[in-house]
């Protein structure tokens, strides 16, 4: 692999090329930022290696320049600082539009740094991800086509007790079946549902299927079903009728719990708290999702009737980035039960994400470590084994 390092200290070349040549690693080093800009002109590295501290210039404005003139060369960001400004740093990397895979302190870098260049390799091995190319179906024709024809599906992904992998609940997620066959996430059609004023009628016909299985909700175990309601809906007067109509079509198949995000609460916050008090007299509870990203995250919590928090996936992505990113998954799921709030960490992947949830008492959890969103059938199947976690 082919690397340049921009790090002020001529000392850093010596320890870099010593144990990166025996790793097969080839690096180009530059003290100053003008030689290092200069070398990107002319050839692009497989990987930056950046030293936040260059003297009088800043690593941070070469992570912005990075961003506008080599988005496309991932970054492992060097530091004789803590790990707090690392990970500071990181996120601002990130945001740049820069692909930045870790962030190692100098003292650390022997050990830190090879991983992370193992995973790069590894990564580089299965090739480049071919960009999703947009289907016909996705303009505004052939989506009200798909919505006619009863191609809106709903995909359920399990919510389990992270202990136990015990099946408590699901998140009802919509898909859209294709002529073709192949499936979209909500991802590839809702933000074209929500521009086109179709948004409504993708969520009343995901709902009317949700009501022809009720049998099959049944017998599948759930003990609730978590349904997101689009900010644009919230601010109809027929999300009620809606809601209403999901309620009394499920009778009391399994309890129903309504996600409204936390941005959506934040910026209509009158609208949503009449609806929220309506959504309560009918029977359903209330979850506050992606927890944590917004401005204005504890008036939200005070002035709605939330039983559930469920974290932004972030909290779980990072928590392994740095100390203090663990420290404040930690206490966001403290602040959650000391509002005698049900809490539920989104995104979970690895064991060891899991473990730290289960030491940290996170009451539920969800994400590809325990299934991804499959059709309810699926769903009934991987969890029909006692031990539930074992078939996820």
């Amino acid at each position: 692999m082919q690397l340049i390092c921009l790090d002020d200290d001529p000392r850093m070349e010596v320890v870099l090329d010593r144990f990166l040549r025996r790793f097969g690693h080839a690096v180009d080093f530059h003290v100053s930022v003008a030689s290092f800009k200069a070398a990107l002109t002319s050839d692009d590295p497989d990987l930056i290696l950046l030293d936040l501290g260059l003297g009088q210039e800043s690593g941070i404005e070469v992570i912005h320049w990075l961003g506008k003139a080599h988005p496309g060369i991932p970054v492992v960001l060097l530091s004789g600082h803590g790990d707090e400004l690392l990970d500071t740093v990181q996120r601002i990397g990130r945001s740049a539009g820069i692909q930045v895979l870790g962030a190692v302190s100098k003292s650390r870098a022997a050990v830190e740094l090879p991983t992370i260049l193992k995973k790069r390799l590894t990564q580089a091995a299965h090739g480049p991800r071919q960009a999703l190319k947009m289907p016909e179906a996705l303009t505004r024709k052939g989506l009200e086509g798909t919505i006619r024809r009863d191609r809106i599906a709903p995909y359920f992904q399990p919510i389990v007790s992270p202990a136990d992998g015990r099946l408590k609940g699901a998140e009802v997620l919509a898909r859209l079946q294709l002529p073709s066959g192949k499936v979209l996430g909500a991802h590839e059609f809702i933000p074209l549902a929500e521009s086109t004023d179709l948004i409504y009628a993708v969520t009343e016909t995901l709902f009317e299927r949700l009501i022809e299985s009720r049998q099959t909700i049944a017998g599948s175990g759930l003990g609730f079903i978590a349904v997101n309601l689009s900010p644009l809906i919230l601010q109809q007067e027929r999300a009620l009728v809606l809601m209403r109509r999901l309620v009394d079509g499920l009778g009391d198949t399994c309890a129903i719990k309504v996600e409204i995000t936390e941005s959506a609460a934040s910026a209509y916050p009158e609208i949503v708290r009449s609806v929220a008090a309506q959504i309560h007299l009918m029977g359903m509870s209330l979850a506050i999702d992606d927890f944590g990203i917004g401005h204005s995250s504890m008036r939200v919590l005070a002035e709605l009737p939330f039983d559930t928090m469920k974290l932004d996936v972030s909290f779980v992505s990072e928590m392994f980035d740095s100390a203090k990113a663990l420290k404040l998954l930690r206490a966001m799921i403290r602040f959650g039960q000391t509002l005698e709030l049900q809490v539920v960490a989104e995104g979970v992947e690895t064991e060891a994400q899991r473990q730290v949830l289960i030491e940290a008492g996170i009451d539920l959890a969800q994400g590809y470590l325990f299934g991804k969103p499959a059709p309810l059938e699926l769903l009934a199947d991987t969890f029909s084994v006692p031990n539930a976690s074992a078939g996820a």
